[in-house]
């Protein structure tokens, strides 16, 4: 994967199918179950239903897709009918730093409304499907590149938005200055999600991305800038420890001892009288 990237490993197509429930000769009906080997996600394309994910319930019309991401209880249930259906069950995807085989980060919502991109989801699931089947000379191949579109297409929706309506950056452009504003602003508040605010990235792709170039997690980098600031203060002022602690970001003190002795090997007072 390139450094710009979201992706660090591609999903692998594993099964999937099409299929319809009239509600009189067949009901779509799946008790609580989990996948602890996969993820599948599940396209509704006509009809409705009720489904339940790791303990929420959720009503799902066309133009939803639902995502049984790896580990998650979920059962589902055909509500209205007709109902029509796509799945797709996938391994081996890996974004950022999401648990294995999630798109969607612990917390969300697992479901998207496609609206107008729906056709071309349903297109490249029903093409992936398709070509798996077919079972000709690199059909499998052929699927798993289908599978790779489609998910590049449900990460922009996720994660990216409308591309129109962001400022335009390099990957190595938001890193470095999501570096130089801790270099600058070591004192002040900051947090993955302002620097992912501030430099127009998803926050798990800007960690992915600064870990990438810079060798070390922004929390990492962010701590480092702390405690340079802290011994040159220590070494060229008189102020008070406790002083020190807070120009650097720390509202207690015992919190800037911990880090401090935890990066330097001693204390901050001990780190003065050693200079």
């Amino acid at each position: 994967m390139s450094e710009a990237s979201l992706f660090r490993s591609q999903p692998v197509y594993m099964s999937g199918a099409s299929f319809d429930a009239d509600g009189i000769s067949f009901r779509f009906n799946l008790e609580l179950h989990k996948h602890d080997a996969n993820s599948e996600m599940l396209l509704v394309e006509e009809g409705e239903g009720e489904f339940e994910i790791d303990g929420r319930r959720y009503v799902a019309g066309a133009g939803t897709i639902l995502f049984y991401q790896r580990g998650l209880w979920h059962k589902e249930l055909s509500t209205k009918h007709p109902f029509r259906a796509t799945y797709i069950g996938f391994t081996g995807l890996r974004i950022g730093e999401l648990p294995p085989d999630y798109l969607i980060g612990p917390g969300r919502d697992p479901v998207i409304e496609l609206h107008e991109h729906m056709p071309a989801i349903s297109r490249l699931m029903r093409e992936c499907i398709a070509e798996h089947h077919r079972m000709e000379p690199e059909s499998e191949l052929a699927a798993n590149h289908y599978l790779g579109l489609l998910f590049v297409k449900l990460a922009r929706m996720v994660y990216y938005g409308d591309a129109a309506e962001r400022p335009r950056s390099t990957a190595k452009e938001a890193v470095w200055k999501a570096k130089r504003m801790m270099e600058e602003n070591y004192g002040a508040p900051l947090t993955l999600e302002s620097l992912a605010a501030d430099t127009y990235l998803n926050k798990y792709h800007l960690a992915h991305l600064f870990k990438e170039i810079v060798g070390v997690s922004p929390i990492q980098f962010l701590i480092y800038c702390r405690m340079e600031a802290a011994k040159r203060y220590l070494r060229t002022t008189s102020l008070q420890v406790k002083e020190i602690a807070e120009i650097v970001g720390y509202q207690s003190e015992p919190s800037f001892y911990s880090v401090f002795m935890k990066s330097i090997g001693m204390t901050p007072r001990k780190y003065r009288e050693s200079g």
